[in-house]
């Protein structure tokens, strides 16, 4: 009845677990507007994305956009491109979206986009290899100390930069500062960022901002649309230089644990060569991969299970599980035999016990009836076969004993005599006595054999009067 229950509970709780999963998966499809979804899955090809740009921390690519920031407190995201932008004449195109809770305490909230002549993708890989993807040093909040050690505390990159640095920060208000570097100074936010001249342009209320930056050997000109366009003469670099994005959240204030910060979207990224003596597109690129439609059965491998650092947990998780249900399978299958077995041994015990009993009370009878102890009887006849055997050993050892003196007697008389007749005299008389001791022997032995032909004799007519009571008991009892 027990295990009857807990079948039915644990299908109550299989039906539960598939109801929540698919109100959920309803729930997804309705927020994310994913029309036939049943049929099509459209995603980006990571691994021809992951060719040119540099992902870490929280920027995500997905079919529709890059989520730079999805507005968690103290975390940051990176995106470089790994490859520099040889040309000296190009044109960045860049939309962003921002949506800003209605009620926050997150301090030193926002993205900047890098135009520098560092290589940021080989300067943040191994920092964020270690301490940004660190599951302990990210649940402990320490993971930043070693970004501070190697000073990469401005928006996720280095405060003394050579290059172009465009700085999307919240602050007390929304604002959008330009700012060249020539890498000797080290910038601080709330401090040099935002900048004196910084535009006031609330770019968190959720709509589209569009910032074009066009370089040129000679400037540098950045524009946001609707804004005035800033110039910049003799930027410190034109060619060659690194792209990169890059985010940070800082931690929101104690008395608000769940406090969020801006949820940040790339909606395009696109750069141009507009080199008028090098017409070669071949370095053009988009940072927003374009989402391919697929066919669901095409897409057999599952990307957050392959690339997740708990596969080989959960392997381990699914050997344990098959491995607790072969042996529930085994317990429940081999219950009833033990049982029966148990069953078995207890019943073949109780009738060794009687058995027993029952010889007692049959030789407490047969003691009865005959008026002699047989038990005691048939000790002492052991008894005296014993003692009889050990006697015959020890004579028989005497005897060898004395031969093995005789015939180094002889050897020796041999060696001291001086006449043969002498000699021959005394092996007569050596043979005489050895052929008395050897007919004394015989006798004694064919006594012996009698006597021993007698108890044998009297051990079987015992034992079958013995069995034949036992007969006679058996067909009383049967009776």
């Amino acid at each position: 009845q027990g295990w009857h229950q807990w079948t039915h509970l644990k299908g109550a709780m299989r039906s539960h677990e598939r109801q929540r999963s698919a109100i959920v998966f309803a729930s997804s499809l309705v927020a994310y507007g994913l029309p036939m979804a049943f049929a099509q899955a459209k995603r980006p090809d990571i691994n021809e994305f992951a060719a040119d740009w540099f992902l870490a921390g929280t920027a995500i690519p997905t079919y529709k956009s890059l989520l730079l920031s999805p507005g968690t407190p103290y975390r940051a995201g990176w995106m470089w491109r790994l490859n520099p932008f040889h040309s000296a004449y190009f044109d960045l195109y860049m939309t962003i979206t921002a949506i800003k809770p209605e009620k926050t305490s997150v301090k030193n909230d926002g993205f900047a986009v890098w135009y520098v002549a560092e290589n940021g993708s080989q300067a943040l890989q191994n920092l964020t290899a270690q301490h940004a993807h660190n599951q302990g040093e990210i649940n402990g909040n320490i993971w930043d100390r070693e970004f501070e050690t190697e000073e990469f505390n401005l928006m996720g990159y280095r405060p003394k930069f050579k290059g172009l640095g465009v700085f999307f920060t919240t602050g007390t208000a929304p604002s959008v500062s330009f700012v060249i570097a020539d890498g000797t100074k080290a910038f601080k936010l709330a401090t040099d960022i935002p900048a004196q001249d910084a535009m006031k342009i609330d770019w968190t209320n959720g709509t589209a901002v569009k910032l074009k930056i066009r370089v040129q050997p000679e400037r540098i000109v950045a524009d946001i649309e609707g804004q005035e366009p800033r110039v910049f003469q003799a930027p410190p670099i034109t060619a060659n230089g690194f792209i990169g994005l890059s985010s940070f959240i800082g931690a929101a204030e104690p008395t608000e644990p769940k406090a969020k910060g801006c949820i940040i979207e790339v909606k395009e990224f696109e750069l141009h060569n507009k080199d008028p003596n090098n017409k070669d597109t071949s370095g053009d690129t988009s940072m927003v991969p374009e989402g391919k439609a697929r066919k669901a059965e095409e897409i057999a491998e599952d990307v957050l299970h392959e690339s997740s650092r708990f596969k080989d947990h959960r392997a381990e998780s699914d050997a344990i599980k098959d491995l607790t249900n072969t042996v529930f399978k085994l317990v429940v299958e081999t219950q009833p035999m033990r049982m029966q077995m148990t069953r078995a041994i207890e019943s073949l015990g109780k009738r060794i016990a009687t058995m027993e009993q029952s010889f007692a009370e049959l030789k407490a009878e047969l003691d009865k009836k005959t008026g002699h102890n047989l038990g005691a009887e048939f000790e002492s006849i052991k008894s005296e076969l014993v003692s009889l055997s050990s006697v015959a050993s020890q004579s028989t050892q005497e005897r060898h004993q004395k031969l093995e003196i005789l015939h180094s007697d002889i050897a020796q008389v041999h060696k001291t005599a001086h006449s043969p007749d002498m000699i021959d005299k005394h092996l007569d008389k050596l043979t005489q006595s050895n052929s008395k001791v050897l007919d004394k022997l015989a006798s004694e032995h064919r006594m012996m054999f009698g006597v021993s032909i007698a108890a044998i004799a009297f051990i079987i007519i015992a034992g079958l009067s013995l069995y034949n009571k036992f007969r006679c008991w058996e067909k009383k009892h049967v009776l």
